[in-house]
Parts: structure tokens; sequence; C-alpha cells
């Protein structure tokens, strides 16, 4: 009894002190067993050792074999790691801000490459890891497709956001730019990309508004992923730097019956509804489908359960100790472990699940 109360004691301390930005409200998070919190499942713990070297990394992605992949932006390179730490290979790429891969192994990369000394252009670029033995080092890449492709309309101005592959091998591609005049073709959009060597279709999805906070809305979007057990739903974050903008993080479910994308969570009740949000940078699930955000702004990991119920794991707050994080961009998850790309700290944390208190 007093080591669940001291535990008690320790997390309502942690929260209260150590919150980010706004205190959050203690009344959201499970309490059972008379009052005592029920600490199964609830805790992360950071892993040593920290893995540094990088120098401002966007993004942290689990591959499928598993191995891990960290966009290190600002050294302009993608790193490949086992997922004790160990460097297996790299490969060059400029400024490097996004990752996914497929079902065949390819990494695809999202790079900003400068067009002029004013802007950039986004540019998908697929890496044939299997061709290459495995080995990132001895890989080729290849350009995919630019964020000036014309659907039907093109222009400079469009940046890629985003990037997550569903189970059939399609590419869903997040797209963030000025609205079109005559509203044919949107700068924010949501493009489904199919073919592998060369692209054969490019299709914007329907059904979303390109301004506003409403959960239709893909204005800001700034990631994506594929739901897991799913061929077509998927969840974007939304990303502003403030606290009061809604609806920053939407799964999106397909309703086969209209052939519409339709939000999962629309009661203001639920933690992923209701939670003040800063900058939601990326997303990532677990294998129980819980939803995990890393946010920028407020330096922090959001966990909410398959329900969209926010959970007591969700932990952050500015600083470089542990439990900390400085405009932390990117997150993964394998096997009990949340892997964040902590950007500004010029590291990848770690931190697992664990259920051992004593």
């Amino acid at each position: 009894m007093k080591i669940v109360i001291n535990i008690y004691l320790f997390l309502i301390t942690v929260l209260l002190l150590n919150g980010c930005g706004e205190k959050l409200d203690l009344a959201q998070f499970p309490i059972t067993n008379n009052g005592n919190i029920n600490v199964a499942d609830t805790l992360y713990i950071l892993q040593t050792p920290v893995w540094s070297g990088f120098n401002r990394p966007e993004d942290v992605l689990m591959g499928n074999e598993p191995l891990v992949y960290v966009a290190d932006t600002k050294n302009n390179r993608i790193v490949q790691m086992d997922i004790a730490g160990g460097t297996i290979g790299e490969i060059a790429i400029n400024n490097p801000r996004k990752l996914a891969q497929d079902y065949n192994f390819d990494l695809l990369v999202i790079s900003d490459s400068v067009v002029s000394t004013m802007d950039t252009v986004s540019i998908v670029y697929r890496i044939n890891t299997v061709e290459a033995g495995g080995n990132l080092s001895n890989a080729t890449k290849s350009t995919y497709i630019k964020s000036t492709y014309a659907t039907p309309n093109s222009s400079t101005l469009r940046k890629f956001t985003g990037i997550a592959v569903l189970t059939d091998n399609s590419v869903l591609i997040t797209r963030v730019g000025p609205e079109d005049q005559f509203g044919i073709d949107p700068g924010n959009a949501i493009l489904k990309v199919t073919g592998r060597n060369i692209v054969q279709t490019v299709t914007v999805l329907p059904g979303f508004q390109s301004s506003g906070s409403s959960f239709y809305s893909i204005e800001n979007v700034s990631g994506i992923c594929a739901v897991r057990n799913s061929s077509s739903d998927f969840i974007i974050t939304r990303s502003t730097p403030d606290t009061t903008t809604l609806n920053k993080v939407l799964w999106f479910m397909y309703n086969n019956v209209n052939g519409t994308y339709d939000p999962k969570f629309t009661e203001s009740s639920l933690g992923i509804v209701s939670a003040k949000f800063g900058k939601p940078d990326d997303v990532v699930q677990d294998p129980n489908q819980s939803v995990f955000v890393i946010d920028s702004y407020r330096n922090y990991l959001w966990k909410f359960n398959v329900t969209g119920k926010l959970m007591i794991e969700s932990f952050g707050g500015f600083g470089s100790e542990s439990g900390k994080f400085n405009n932390p961009k990117g997150i993964a998850f394998y096997n009990k472990v949340v892997y964040i790309a902590d950007t500004d700290n010029n590291r990848i944390v770690r931190y697992r699940l664990s259920t051992d208190l004593n």
C-alpha cells in the first residue's frame, strides 16, 4: 500500500510541476482501485544510452525488418541503425524531413531540395534497400514524386509534410500550399499515390476542407500515419503554434457506402478531441492501436488509447533531462519502446513501457 501511495504522489507532483504550459485536468486520468492509480502499463523509463551524434534530427522510423531509420536533417543524411543503436549504414539526402517504409522494404523520404535562394521543392525519394543487400550505404535513391506534381495545377509553393504507406503499398502524402482561387486544386491536400518504380496514379482524396479547424480540416497538416490493421484509414496531425486551435489530431475512417473519409472521434468529452495540443508534428500507433503524438510546441508526448481517452503515460516539458524535450518532431514505436526524435537536443531518446516498479 505504501508503494502505491508513493507512486500516486509522485505522478501528481510530476504532472503539476513538470506539465507542458498548462496544467492537465487530473480528472481525465484513469483512477481505479478505491482511489489508487492502476499502475499497470503507466510508466515510461528512459533507456540508456541516449543516441547522440545527430544534427537536428526531424524524424525516426521503425522499419519492418525491424531496423531504425533517422532523418538526420542538418547532417543531410539518413542513418540506418539496429535496435541496440549500432549504425549499419547511411545515405546522403538533402534536408530529410519525414520517413516511411512500404511492404517491399523500400524506404520513402521527404526531402527539401533548394530550387532558388527564396524557395524549395519537396521531393519524395524511394530507396530500394533489398537490392542493396539491406545496407543503406549501398543503396541508390530515385526521385518518386515532387511537390510540383500537377493535380491538375502546379506550384513551387506547395510542400510535402507527411508520408505513410497503406497495406496495399499505396502511399499517402500530406501537402500544404496556398489556396486555389478557383477552388479546383487547393494546395492543402492529401494525395494517394500508386506505383513503385514510377508513379502510376495520383489521387487527391475527396471530402476534406482545405482551411479552418473543423473535423474535416486538413489545413497545416504536419504528419500522417496509416491505421494498423486497416487498408484505408489514417491519422493526421495539424500543426499551429498555439493551444487554442481545435481538432489537431484527426483519425479518419473510410466510409464504403458514401465513399468519404469520416472522423472517428468528434465527442468533446474525449481526450483526443479536447486536448490542448501545441504543434503536433508526428503520430504513430502501437499494436493495440493506441495513438502517440509528439508535440514540438509543448515539448510533450501525448498518448491516447483506441477509444480516444488521454492516458496517464503522457509526459514531457522543456529541457534536456529525462522526460524532457526540446522541439521534438518525430516518433516511432516498437516492442513497448517509444523512439523520439528530440530535434533541438540533437538526439534520439527511447522510453520503455515498464510495469516493474520495485
